[in-house]
């Protein structure tokens, strides 16, 4: 009875996760820190510089995302520069999870919603993606196992919806006890993306069929499950 319970439960919470199936990553959501010095005691101006400050650092890594080139490389600086002077117009919303202030310094916690598609277009507009520039992409097809709990599901869901400069689509094909399968498209190889979910430490990977576009992860065990 618990079997078909969990199957039920998996069902609905599968059906009810908005963006997921066929996501064209429109937005993306990040959790970024912010910090301002607060100047003269004028704490309320440290923590709108703190917000802002938060809003830039998530634009800046949203668009090295999509440029597969790290916020720190010297080849980022041009388009921090140019990306530097409206961050708001990237930003879809955001909300401040915590604050306080700490040595002369006002924090602020936000997870920020951008909108992805957006900043993807002006990076092409400013050239610094090449508009005729014509990624190639495979399906490959990814056998999820070991799906305990949704929060399971929930983490291997923000994960690809964070591989933005490799996965491009998803699409729900089955899901069975314990069990989700799903049709990616990607930008680059199979094992490119094998790769990416190695690093992650979560799954064991069973790599016989990646030559094949075929993928096979299992969720690791956590400490005490």
């Amino acid at each position: 009875m618990k079997r078909y319970l969990f199957v039920s439960i998996l069902f609905l919470l599968l059906l009810s996760a908005p963006g997921f199936a066929q996501d064209n990553f429109g937005s993306l959501r990040l959790d970024v820190e912010g910090a301002a010095a607060i100047n003269r005691n004028d704490v309320a101006g440290a923590r709108d510089e703190a917000i802002q400050d938060a809003l830039l650092k998530a634009v800046l890594q949203a668009a090295s995302k999509l440029l597969s080139i790290p916020v720190t490389d010297r080849r980022f600086e041009p388009v921090a520069n140019a990306l530097r002077e409206q961050p708001d117009k990237y930003v879809n919303n955001y909300k401040i999870s915590a604050e306080k202030s700490q040595a002369e310094v006002y924090l602020v916690y936000t997870s920020i919603n951008l909108a992805l598609s957006a900043l993807n277009s002006d990076l092409h507009r400013m050239g610094f993606i090449r508009a005729t520039k014509v990624d190639k992409t495979d399906i490959i097809l990814l056998d999820v196992r070991g799906v305990r709990k949704y929060s399971d599901f929930l983490y291997l869901k923000e994960f690809l919806k964070n591989q933005v400069g490799i996965v491009k689509n998803i699409n729900q094909r089955s899901f069975a006890w314990q069990q989700v399968h799903l049709e990616l498209e990607i930008s680059g190889t199979a094992q490119a993306f094998a790769d990416e979910l190695a690093r992650t430490g979560r799954y064991i990977l069973n790599t016989r069929e990646i030559n094949k576009n075929q993928i096979q992860i299992t969720f690791l065990p956590r400490g005490g499950e």
